[in-house]
């Protein structure tokens, strides 16, 4: 992923509501990283092909994998169980701090929306799908402070949560 970048990941709604009895601003790194958010429940069939409409079909490098959009701008990907591409284990969007598309948020809030789903993002927090709250989290994130002043945001990241990620502490 691109620093200029912004991800957001679909979650469906009612996995979320089993687990929390409001949904929650954000959630735990473990909860989020450690659970198959797909595994109760598939998105409805032909979602793909919705995906379709939003970014073109791009090649992608996994068998178990689909990709859509362009590499380092907008783009998207469904993660499959395997290369049967019958389950789906991950859906996500990355959307081009650049150039951000307000036509782009609108189709991705109108995709989750019908899907039943919220965003992601990087970092933890839930987004409901509206166009004005990820409009919002993308002005005021790395990925667009990444563009509007490069030098000054490379100077302020936490290079130890850079470091904690790359290198992540050994158990026991």
């Amino acid at each position: 992923m691109a620093i200029w970048q912004y991800r957001l990941i679909l979650l469906p709604e009612d996995e979320l509501g089993g687990m929390f009895p409001i949904l929650p601003k954000s959630i735990l790194r473990e909860i989020a990283e450690d659970r198959v958010w797909w595994s109760g429940r598939q998105p409805q069939a032909g979602f793909e092909a919705q995906i379709d409409a939003i970014l073109p079909p791009m090649e992608s490098w996994s068998q178990s994998m689909r990709m859509w959009g362009q590499l380092h701008g907008n783009d998207a990907y469904v993660i499959y169980q395997d290369e049967d591409l019958a389950k789906v284990v991950e859906i996500s969007f990355r959307i081009d701090a650049r150039d951000i598309s307000p036509e782009l948020v609108h189709e991705l809030c109108a995709l989750a929306r019908r899907l039943g789903c919220v965003f992601l993002t990087h970092k933890y927090e839930i987004l409901l799908p509206s166009e004005t709250d990820v409009l919002n989290a993308i002005g005021s994130s790395t990925a667009k402070s990444f563009v509007d002043d490069p030098i000054t945001t490379l100077k302020n990241l936490d290079t130890t949560k850079i470091e904690i990620s790359l290198h992540p502490p050994e158990d026991g």
